[in-house]
Formats: structure tokens, C-alpha cells, sequence
């Protein structure tokens, strides 16, 4: 972190970047020059060699999202688009939470008795419209990402339920009980409780503990899941959250030398392959002092 330099503005990418957060900083480098300098310029495609300069494309962002407002032509390899689509989600879902601090994890499920549960235009239309009445009404934040259940015995599909980050703003919640009247807590300990405006169904709501990071990683998984998007995208997140950190490029690092084999044992550094042969190692650090005024 401390070798690390502002990049100078006359390049168009570079291979390393600070992405800052409230609680902390991560430093990416990839083994080539991946990041655009300019963040409305598209990254490089996956199958440029990295000794040619990528081509530019000001129709497209740095990162796109999930979900395109116009459709593409037909990707020359489905599932690496996928698993592209799927990757660029589950960075967009930690960004969210990293810079929305959200205090629980919620689980909603559906009642057939109330709703069609196996319907995805149902569920998409009654969930839709609790979200955006509890958003704008009471001031629930959230990221959430669809799910289907396992299929049971006797079922032609899977029943939908959701999982999600939140703050609750005046949403209301109660104790979950047993049938004793015994308070419930989740293996770890921690106090369950119900969100009684989530009327389509059971719903579990538990306080998140010190181990935020870990959280994040719980949710985004059902992303790493999921087979295909549910609703038309992988994950929804409500309005006024900020979605992007601060991006800082950075001079060329090189890869091999910023590899560290200690902190990756340790889990200060992360190392995951994006496509093929093009890697990324994310390495945590403090967050970025702020800047002192010289009034």
C-alpha cells in the first residue's frame, strides 16, 4: 500500500486500483491493464492480449450493470457471460453493502395459501410493490437477492423466497417465540425475529454481529448459486444507497511482485481469476485518512 501511486492521467488503463470504502480500503491489481483510468470508459474485452490497447466502446461504463435497458446480440459464450454477469453482481451487491452499513440479514418466504409462491411474475408484481410502499413509507433500505427452494416431493417447480441485507427504518419487528414462548436465536446465539409488515409469508430477521464481512459474503453466494436471474436480474437494491465507491487509479504495480503467498494464507489478500488467465489479487487495508483542510 505504501509503494502505491496515483496514476498520471495520460494513460487509458491501468492494472492497478484503490477502491475506497467507510471501513476500509482494498487495493486491486490485475495481471494486466484491466482498470480504465477514465471510469466512464469500458474495461478492455477479456480476450485482448494484454500487449494490445483495449478498444473503446463510450457507449459502454467501466461496470456495467446486471441488467442492460437495451438487449445484445447473443454472447459467442453463454456461460462465460454468465459467469461474467454473475461476477460483476456479486461485486456490485459487496459494494452496496460496504457503503450502506445494513444491521440485519432477513429471510422472506411466501404462503401458498396467499400467493402463487411458484410464479415468478406473482411474487416479482406483490414483491415489488411491498418494497416500494416500505421504501418510501417507513425508509427501509435493503439489497436483496432471489432464491428458489429445493424442489420438494410432488412439486413440477421450486417455490421463490428471498434473502437480504436491510435497515429497517419503521418497518416493525417482534421476537421470535417458540411454542413455549421461549425467545429464538440462530446458531450463533443471536435474537430471531419476525418483520411483521412482510405479509406473504414466514420471515426471519437477525441483528448482524461484528463479522460484517463474513455477511456479505453469505448473501452474495446465493448469487454464485443461482442459475439464472429471477425477476430479470440477479439482485434489487432500494433507491438513495450509494453504489460505487471512490475509485483512485494507480501506476502500473506489478503482479507477481504484489503477490504475497503470507497474506494470501492469512486472507489479507484474495486472488480470483475474472476470465481466462486474467487475474485479479485484492488486498485489504485501512480506509483512506481523510483529507485535512488547510483553511
Amino acid at each position: 500500500m505504501s509503494t502505491a501511486q496515483a496514476l498520471q492521467k495520460d494513460k487509458l488503463y491501468t492494472n492497478a486500483r484503490i477502491k475506497s470504502y467507510p471501513s476500509k480500503t482494498v487495493v486491486q491489481v490485475s495481471n494486466r491493464p484491466l482498470f480504465p483510468v477514465d471510469q466512464g470508459k469500458p474495461p478492455p474485452p477479456c480476450n485482448t492480449p494484454p500487449h494490445e490497447p483495449p478498444p473503446s466502446n463510450d457507449a459502454d461504463r467501466s461496470e456495467p450493470p446486471d441488467r442492460e435497458s437495451n438487449p445484445r446480440a447473443p454472447a459467442k459464450d453463454p456461460a462465460r457471460a454468465k459467469a461474467e454477469s454473475k461476477r460483476r453482481a456479486r461485486a456490485s451487491v459487496t459494494d452496496i453493502a460496504l457503503l450502506n452499513p445494513f444491521t440485519y440479514f432477513f429471510t422472506w418466504t411466501l404462503n401458498g395459501n396467499l400467493i402463487d409462491r411458484y410464479d415468478a411474475e406473482t411474487v416479482s408484481r406483490k414483491l415489488q410493490t411491498f418494497l416500494s410502499n416500505a421504501t418510501q413509507r417507513k425508509g427501509f433500505q435493503y439489497v436483496l437477492i432471489p432464491e428458489y427452494h429445493k424442489r420438494k416431493k410432488g412439486e413440477d417447480r421450486p417455490a421463490l423466497h428471498m434473502h437480504g441485507l436491510c435497515n429497517l427504518g419503521a418497518v416493525q419487528i417482534e421476537r421470535a417465540l417458540s411454542e413455549n414462548g421461549r425467545g429464538l436465536t440462530d446458531d450463533e446465539g443471536r435474537p430471531i425475529y419476525n418483520v411483521l409488515d412482510w405479509k406473504w409469508g414466514f420471515s426471519t430477521c437477525v441483528p448482524l454481529d461484528g463479522e460484517y464481512d463474513r455477511a456479505i459474503h453469505y448473501v452474495t453466494k446465493y448469487i454464485t448459486k443461482a442459475k439464472d436471474k429471477i425477476f430479470g436480474k440477479w439482485y434489487f437494491s432500494s433507491r438513495g444507497l450509494k453504489k460505487k465507491p471512490d475509485i483512485i487509479p494507480l501506476e502500473p504495480i506489478p503482479y507477481d511482485e504484489f503477490r504475497d503467498a503470507e497474506k494470501l494464507q492469512t486472507h489479507q489478500q484474495f486472488e480470483s481469476e475474472i476470465y481466462s488467465g486474467v487475474k485479479i489479487i485484492s488486498e485489504k487495508n485501512p480506509p483512506l485518512a481523510p483529507i485535512k483542510s488547510t483553511e
